[in-house]
Formats: structure tokens, sequence, C-alpha cells
């Protein structure tokens, strides 16, 4: 089958450079993929270059809203609430529409148990970590059981850390060395606290399977900005899920499905941690308050083979209503109306797998008058114009595979996507105190629309599976922050001034990986990853390079495995290296540029990163309790403690990335009944 659809299992067995970098954490040994991060607080998915409102993340298939539009805005879910994670690029990744284009990130619930044919049960689990770098403390309860046609599960975690530590180097104040960052050793205000938790219902009918869940996440941080004050932040995520998944006969698979979610950013610059809204007065409490709520109806129907055709079709409606309160709002109350259909479509023909995908979006979008806001730069009509917006795109994708032999395939798709400019693109206009700056948007936006190809070669043995791909991804009207150069403020004297633009862009890139397993005990594998990312508007001049693009990546990890050594199982030693090669940045495009090139912080502070590479160590197995394994995890990231920065860490500017961790992970199983 050609589309591309990589599925992570065992997640407390991934990588996590520090475990509440979520999403991005556990995806970053995959090539192609990397992870925008800002200490330990946050982690939002890279997927070929592409980030933020360009990668949609969905929850079972529904798309999460978590305000992405901030650079700063990780997703809103937990691992530990999820039994795996699929990436979806291709023809499938068309099913989820606007923000999709750069490929979708699926979150799959922790699955709910039925005891049809069998005694009932409860089993559970509990996990416990530490991680020496920011004294993380992390526990967490699983429970799952079932009694005939009726299931259950239900999770609980807790998490919390103190200040992150960067290696300790001298800063610029102390060696004068304007390459030296203005803070080094332990972070102030790089804390954070968390309490996230699910329960799921199930019950099976004749006719299929209904189940019910429920979902919260809840964070409170800080983020250390460049004046070395922090910026208090309490986020919130409520998620309410009916889903059914009915069998017609024939093999047609029914499953609708109802999703409702209110997510909550609540920042305030320079007064610590922000308070749950439930525990603060009416208005005035935070600088920035946003409250989004989503309500999704999707219903899809997979069919059997029909002719030569097998596949899904679906409709779906999405209602979006934005609040935007607080004292400063940055953008305005507006409602978002989605209407799309969608068809999915596979057919076999010996070795040759061809694969399609269409959509069809028709999007409505009002904001509401503010005269905080940039609408008072309008004139009536003008005003009533910009608060309006309305979109119908039609996005698809088509591929095709060979399998030329049983262990080699070839594999190419080309596709065309869409993303709707989100109201901060087009309305945005004030302080973000997350990245230190003044944030204007362009209410004239047009749609992105990208043009994307693919080859790829597979090779699948019994011991060895390797994979390289090139890919060339041309995108009009692609949508991104600019640097003025000028200062908001009485005589210049707040933040920077970033304005949102638009201009043609086109990617080219490469990735590839292997496994290789050449004895019972020894395993090794590889990942490379390249993209080069260039304005090709003549219109926008004095810069080629696009923002926010990993730097140029090699990890080689090295794995040796003992099935029994003493009382232990499944024992295994992992030492791994990561290597970047430097990166310039581009130019006033560059997020966080103004740290390192703008004359008001010209004494400190970079945007373009060296080199570096960091070695990690991974120990791990299990020991028997009753019946039961108890697994045992030690694992050290940045083993050495190489002082680097990160091209993609927001802290990048006036602080180094995390220095040395030693995380200690134990996860035990228990029954109840």
């Amino acid at each position: 089958m050609w589309m591309l659809l990589l599925v992570i299992r065992s997640l407390l067995n991934k990588k996590h450079h520090l475990v509440v970098r979520l999403i991005g954490g556990s995806l970053d040994e995959l090539a192609g993929v990397s992870t925008i991060s800002t200490g330990s607080q946050m982690g939002k998915p890279v997927i070929r270059g592409l980030s933020g409102s360009l990668v949609r993340v969905l929850r079972d298939g529904i798309a999460m809203d978590y305000q992405q539009f901030g650079v700063r805005h990780g997703p809103t879910i937990d691992p530990f609430t999820s039994e795996r994670i699929e990436i979806v690029r291709g023809a499938a990744s068309v099913q989820y529409g606007s923000d999709a284009l750069g490929g979708a990130i699926n979150m799959i619930s922790n699955s709910i148990p039925d005891a049809i044919g069998s005694k009932s049960f409860m089993d559970g689990q509990v996990i416990g970590e530490f991680a020496s770098n920011n004294d993380e403390l992390v526990g967490g309860l699983n429970l799952e059981g079932a009694s005939d046609r009726f299931g259950f599960t239900a999770t609980l975690i807790r998490r919390a850390a103190g200040n992150m530590r960067a290696p300790d180097v001298a800063t610029f104040q102390e060696s004068d060395d304007t390459l030296a960052p203005k803070f080094s050793g332990e972070l102030d205000h790089t804390d954070y606290e968390q309490l996230n938790g699910s329960l799921g219902l199930g019950y099976q009918t004749g006719a299929g399977k209904i189940t019910a869940e429920y979902s919260r996440w809840q964070n409170s941080h800080n983020l250390l900005l460049p004046n070395g004050k922090g910026l208090g932040q309490n986020l919130e995520d409520n998620t309410v899920k009916i889903a059914g998944n009915f069998q017609l006969g024939n093999s047609f698979i029914l499953k609708p499905n109802l999703t409702y979610s209110g997510n909550i950013r609540q920042s305030n610059a320079g007064r610590g941690k922000a308070e749950p809204r439930s525990e603060l007065p009416e208005k005035g409490h935070a600088f920035i308050d946003i409250f989004r709520q989503s309500y999704t109806g999707k219903t899809e129907l997979e069919h059997p083979e029909l002719g030569v055709l097998s596949g899904t079709i679906g409709l779906e409606y999405r209602y979006q209503d934005q609040d935007s309160r607080g004292e400063e709002p940055l953008v305005p109350s507006a409602e978002i109306h989605n209407l799309s259909a969608f068809i999915f479509e596979k057919t076999d023909i010996k070795d040759l797998t061809v694969s399609f995908g269409a959509r069809l979006d028709t999007r409505t979008q009002e904001a509401q008058p503010n005269t905080d806001l940039i609408l008072p730069n309008y004139s009536v009509a003008e005003t009533e114009e910009v608060l309006k917006q309305s979109y119908t795109e039609f996005s698809g994708s088509v591929g095709t595979s060979y399998q030329f032999t049983e262990s080699f395939a070839i594999a190419a798709n080309v596709g065309r996507g869409f993303r709707a400019p989100s109201l901060f693109n087009l309305h945005a206009d004030g302080v973000h105190g997350g990245v230190a700056a003044y944030q204007v948007g362009n209410p004239h936006l047009d749609p992105e629309r990208s043009f994307n190809t693919d080859l790829s070669l597979r090779w699948r043995s019994s011991n060895v599976n390797a994979k390289v791909s090139v890919y060339r991804n041309t995108i009009s009207n692609y949508i991104f922050l600019i640097n003025t150069g000028d200062f908001s403020g009485p005589n210049g004297g707040g933040p920077p001034i970033l304005e949102t633009v638009q201009g043609d862009a086109r990617l080219l890139g490469g990735d590839a990986s292997f496994t290789a397993q050449p004895l019972s005990w020894l395993q090794f594998s590889g990942t490379f990853e390249t993209v080069n990312g260039e304005n090709t508007d003549a219109s926008i001049s004095n810069v080629d390079q696009l923002p926010l693009l990993p730097p140029t990546k090699l990890g080689a990890r090295l794995k040796f495995l003992q099935e029994q050594l003493g009382s232990f199982r499944n024992t295994f030693l992992g030492v791994s290296m990561e290597h970047a090669y430097s990166k310039d940045a581009a130019g006033r495009y560059e997020p966080f540029w103004q740290f390192g090139n703008a004359p008001k912080f010209s004494d400190f502070g970079v945007a373009s990163t060296d080199a570096y590479t960091l070695l990690n160590a991974t120990l791990g197995g299990e020991i028997a309790w009753g019946n039961r394994p108890v697994i045992l995890q030690l694992s050290a990231q940045n083993l050495l403690n190489e002082g680097y920065r990160d091209f993609l860490d927001t802290y990048k500017g006036y602080a180094m990335s995390p220095g040395r961790s030693i995380t200690f992970r134990l996860k035990v199983p228990f029954t109840v009944l």
C-alpha cells in the first residue's frame, strides 16, 4: 500500500528528551520528524520542514485545537492516555482537510476492552519516573476492565518539574563574548505542573460497539523571557467524545463520532503562573485569555471491495467558537463553520497498489469587531469585508507502490493540499508575550496551496528494514511572520513588531532510515534527514531561506539485547549518537531572530546555530512479579553534558539547550480481579 503510515507503540519505552515534551519527544527518532521545543514544557512536531498549522494533530481521527498559531504552543495531550501514535502522509492524510497540508499525527486513545465469552476482569499499571535535569517527577495510574459487554479504561497522571538546567558556561556578561548565552546553569521560570487523565466507557451491542470518553489536560508553567522575567501560563483542554463502530453487514462498517473540546490559553507576562479560569474574576485576570470551543460531527463508512476498490467515504461538520478575553486581546472573538466530504480508496493489481484520496471543504469564518485590535485602521465598509472570509477548496492525493520482489518496493505519490488562514494569521494585533514580540495579522491573506511529490525505495527482509525518500513540495501563498526591524510602544520601547506576510515557497528534501539485526543479540540503526526551503516569490526581497526548518541531522544507534540475564528478561543496552549540522537562520523571517540580530539585543544572543553531537544511552529490562513483567529503564540524555543550541529550541537566542539528564522509569502492572 502506497500510503505512508508509521505507528509507534509502547510509549514508555520510546525516547523522550524530557518526557513532558509529549508528542515531539515521542517522535524524535523518526527520519523526517523533528521537534520545536521550549525547554521541558513543550514539544511541537515538525514533519519534513512543516510545522504549526501545517501539521494536523488528531485524537482518534478528530482534529485537536490547541491554538497552534504560536511557535511555543504544543499539543495538549498526554502520551499516557494513548496506546499508540500514527503518522499519516499521503492519500489518507486528505481525510483531515485544512491544516493537514504537511501531514497528520493521530493519537489513538487507550482501547476499551470487553469480556464477551470470558470472565470479568480488572487490570492496571502504575508508572513512575524521575529526571535529574529538572527534578521532574511523574506518577501515573491506568485501570482497565470489563464485565460481559461492558468495559472501561481510566488513566490519571501527574507531572511536576522544577527549573531546567543548561550546561554551566560563561555568559556574555561574564565573558564579554556576544555569542555566549545570556543565561546558563539553572534557568529560572522554566518549571511546570500538570494533572492529566481520561475515562472511557464502552458497550458491545449486537451490531457493534458504542464508546464514550472524557479526557482532561491541564498545565501550569512558566516561560523564561529574554529579559530574565517569567511568563506564566495556564493551559486547559477538556474533550468529550461519543463514537460508534457498527457492522452493517457484507463487511460494511459505519463509524459515527461526536466530539466536543474546550481549550483555554491564559498568559500573564511578568506575573508568575496564570491561575485557572474558575478561580479568577470575570474580567482582567490575564493579559491574554482565549477560550475556544469546538464541536465536530463526523461519519465514516468503510466498505469492502466493490469492483476493484475498497476504502472509506465520509462527511464532517465542525463548528468553532472563539471567545477572546483578557486585558490585552491578541485575536478577536469569532465563529468558524467547516463542512467537508472526503473519500479514500485503494486497489491491488497483483504487485501494484494504487491509492487515492480526495476532499472538498467549504469554510466560513466571521470575527467580531474589537476596538483594541487592528480593525480601527479600516473604514466601516472595509471592516465588514475583512471580518468575514469564506473558502471552498479541493485537496487530493494519488500514489502507487510496486513490489518488485518480496523484499524490495518502490513508491511514489502526487498530492495537492490547502490551508485556510487562521484567525491569528488574519487578525492578530498585540503583544504575544510567549515570543516577546508584537504580532500583526493581515486580513487579506489567501489560502495556502501545496503541490507535493515524493519517491521512496523500501527494503524489508528478515533482519534488515531500510527506506530512502526524496520529496519536493511547492506552496503558493506560504504564510509566515517577518520581523520589521521596528519596535512597538512609546518611543519604540516595546517588543519588536512581527508582521504576517505570504509568498511562494519550495521545499526540497530527503530522509533515510535503516534497522539491521545481524545477530540475535545485536541491533543497529541509523537515520538521516535534510530539507532546504526557499522563498521563490520575487516580490519578497532579501530572504532566500524559509524559517523554522530543522538542520540536517544524522543519527546512529547500537543496541545489545539479552533475552535472559539473571532475574531479568528482555534486557537491552542502547547507545545512540545524534549529530546536527550547523544551520543559518532565515534572516528576519526566523522566529526569535530579534534576540540575536536586532540592534536592541545586539549585546547577546544568536539565531543561527553551530554543529553539535550528543551521546545518549539507555539500559532497560523486565523482572517477573508473579506472572506479570515489571519494566525498569535507566537512560541518560546528553550524557557528556554538551553545551549546544538546538536550532528548533525557542530558547536558543538567550540560553543553551538542556544539559545532562539521568532518567529512571518504572512500570508496574497488577491485577485487581
